[in-house]
């Protein structure tokens, strides 16, 4: 891959969802760091021996595992193609899912994945059935809403990360997510964020402590961090272009920062993501 191309957008094309079997992917699974301008989730049902990649992290495939991907993520695929499930959706499916409680099952800050119970299993794979059949025939809108929000609330029912005990200050998290995408590049205090949400900067992150053992500086550090390398991995634009972009009031600044956050400098992670775009 040429260093100066930008990360490749894996788009919809001419629809709203789609589910297929991994195993009908077969090598097309196998890719390099890619975008997706949709939400995807990936359910693998067989163990291999290899990762996957989200936002150039390495996470296990694993049985019983389900993975949620937001637009905007950067993703890669390597070694041998485990069995179950790929289902991607439109960013307009995902707006009639009102339920806090799913949306934020889609937080890119959370990207470990969700352990199914065994019971849920056989349950999820019923409804991925449906799906397949409803997809494949009529294609109803509601219909496949239906049966995602079925799925979704599944997957919330398994997860036993404490952040996803959803109480009131739990809804308060989602709503800070979504702020926190929105406007993570020009707001870096607390106090922007806790006025949004109603609450003292002081409780935010008592909040925050409680759910996530995070401070909200914490959490802005991470998602910049994460923007940067996004930006930086293919070399499309120049540090002193990501580093105003992103915020910063000089490009020195910026790569002191990502060095304290990474432990390279940004052209250290570009030459890493450009070795490992020939490998792959």
């Amino acid at each position: 891959m040429n260093s100066t191309q930008d990360i490749p957008v894996a788009r919809l094309e001419d629809t709203f969802f789609e589910i297929i079997s991994i195993e009908d992917l077969g090598f097309e699974l196998s890719r390099d760091n890619h975008r997706h301008d949709f939400f995807e989730i990936l359910w693998f049902t067989s163990p291999v021996d290899s990762a996957h990649y989200i936002d150039f992290e390495p996470y296990p495939i694993e049985s019983g595992l389900v993975y949620l991907l937001a637009p905007g993520q950067v993703h890669a695929y390597e070694g041998a193609s485990p069995s179950g499930y790929v289902m991607v959706f439109s960013r307009e499916m995902f707006s009639n899912i009102m339920d806090l409680q799913l949306r934020v099952l889609f937080n890119p800050f959370m990207n470990r994945g969700v352990r199914l119970r065994e019971s849920e299993s056989s349950v999820l794979q019923q409804l991925s059935e449906l799906m397949m059949l409803e997809s494949r025939g009529g294609k109803d809108f509601f219909i496949l809403l239906s049966y995602l929000k079925a799925f979704l609330l599944h997957i919330a029912r398994s997860n036993q990360e404490p952040a996803f005990a959803f109480d009131h200050a739990g809804q308060r998290m989602s709503l800070l997510f979504e702020l926190l995408e929105a406007n993570f590049r020009k707001e870096r205090y607390a106090g922007f964020y806790a006025s949004a949400l109603g609450i003292t900067p002081k409780r935010l992150n008592e909040i925050l402590h409680e759910k996530f053992d995070l401070t909200l500086t914490r959490i802005l550090h991470t998602r910049l961090i994460l923007e940067a390398k996004r930006e930086i991995a293919y070399g499309r634009k120049s540090f002193k272009e990501i580093s105003f972009e992103l915020g910063f009031s000089d490009q020195a600044y910026f790569s002191r920062f990502f060095k304290v956050q990474t432990g390279m400098m940004p052209v250290d992670f570009r030459r890493r993501m450009f070795r490992f775009s020939q490998k792959n």
